[in-house]
């Protein structure tokens, strides 16, 4: 039995969610090299015994974290793209709000996971095969919901409006006050204008794509 599985089945719920979440916010604060399993037993105020004992080391319980993340970001992605009518002619910018919304939410852990959530995107081989595990099952069916609102385009070319929309997302979703500085203003926007400026960009960029595809000049 793997240590996730372990830590779900011989842990309260209570405290390894506590767990989870102190290593959430350590990774995000000090990047996956700087954290430490030490300071994470002292932020969910815990044995470091138990903490190694329930989740092996450092590399499991980090999967843990994205494991359950995701799980919660896909979970409610997946919810908002059944619900969207791929006839409709604003498919393409319903698709984009089911699949920029939930990480921009509640879902998405607030400030500490989205620290994480870009790292995940541009990571090293560890990051890349937890996308592959946790992330791109749900793409596909993104991917798939694409084609189905935009009828003639392959699915190199909804593939690419997939990724390069995500692409975005990583960029907006720091929420870091980069933006707003560049932009002359002060404070951090409100999640529904972030959203709304998302969405109208990626499905510009999607447009385009689709039209070069479909009748290439």
């Amino acid at each position: 039995m793997g240590a996730a599985a372990q830590a779900d089945t011989d842990i309260l719920p209570d405290t390894a969610q506590r767990i989870v979440l102190a290593a959430e916010k350590e990774f995000a604060e000090r990047g996956f090299d700087g954290a430490g399993m030490k300071a994470i037993s002292h932020r969910a105020g815990v044995s470091q015994a138990l903490l190694h004992y329930h989740f092996g080391n450092k590399d499991h319980l980090y999967a843990e974290v994205i494991r359950r993340r995701s799980k919660v970001i896909n979970e409610e992605r997946e919810a908002l793209l059944e619900a969207v009518d791929l006839d409709r002619p604003d498919a393409v910018a319903c698709i984009l709000e089911a699949l920029f919304r939930p990480p921009l939410g509640p879902a998405g852990g607030d400030q500490a996971y989205t620290r994480i959530f870009g790292g995940l995107v541009v990571g090293r081989e560890r990051e890349r095969a937890l996308v592959r595990e946790y992330y791109d099952p749900t793409a596909k069916k993104f991917i798939a919901a694409l084609q189905g609102a935009m009828t003639g385009i392959s699915r190199k070319t909804a593939a690419l409006c997939y990724s390069l929309s995500l692409g975005t997302l990583v960029v907006m979703i720091a929420r870091d006050g980069r933006i707003e500085r560049l932009m002359g203003r002060e404070g951090v926007q409100e999640t529904e204008e972030v959203l709304a400026q998302l969405i109208t960009y990626a499905s510009g960029g999607i447009e385009s794509l689709t039209r070069e595809e479909i009748s290439p000049s």
